[in-house]
């Protein structure tokens, strides 16, 4: 009885294949989850930061509606707040800058432009990756009394 070479019956047999197989998409596949994901966490921080600058640009006109004053640190502080809260829950990454407009845009107003930026956490980090800093600017206008 004659026996096979070697080479033909490693390549006839086909235990473990499967294996290679996963073993070679795994990294792959596991790569497209994981950046689908970090890009979805990237359009969530994106919202809650159009959400942030919305919440806070409603506070300082309620505020000024009610005749309280309030400083550029107060609604800067107040935009942190509303920022780490619930339901927007940024983490620490977050800052706020009011900067006052020497010409407001509209007359009889004050004009001050809120910019907000945010780092989102990274779920890549075996992968070398980076999140990048997001900002978003919008205008607050109060009306001068």
């Amino acid at each position: 009885m004659r026996r096979p070479p070697l080479f033909s019956s490693l390549r006839i047999d086909e235990r473990g294949t499967t294996i290679i197989e996963f073993a070679l998409l795994a990294p792959v596949v596991l790569g497209l989850f994981f950046g689908a994901i970090q890009i979805g966490i990237s359009m969530q921080a994106y919202n809650s930061l159009r959400g942030v600058a919305s919440d806070t640009a409603r506070y300082a006109v309620i505020e000024y509606m009610k005749e309280n004053t309030i400083s550029d640190s107060a609604i800067q502080t107040k935009a942190i707040a509303i920022a780490q809260s619930s339901p927007y829950m940024l983490n620490d990454s977050v800052a706020v800058t009011i900067v006052p407009v020497a010409t407001p845009r509209v007359h009889g107003t004050f004009e001050k432009t809120m910019t907000i930026t945010y780092t989102p956490p990274d779920v890549l980090p075996f992968f070398d990756f980076t999140s990048t800093q997001m900002s978003f600017s919008r205008p607050i206008f109060v009306i001068d009394e």
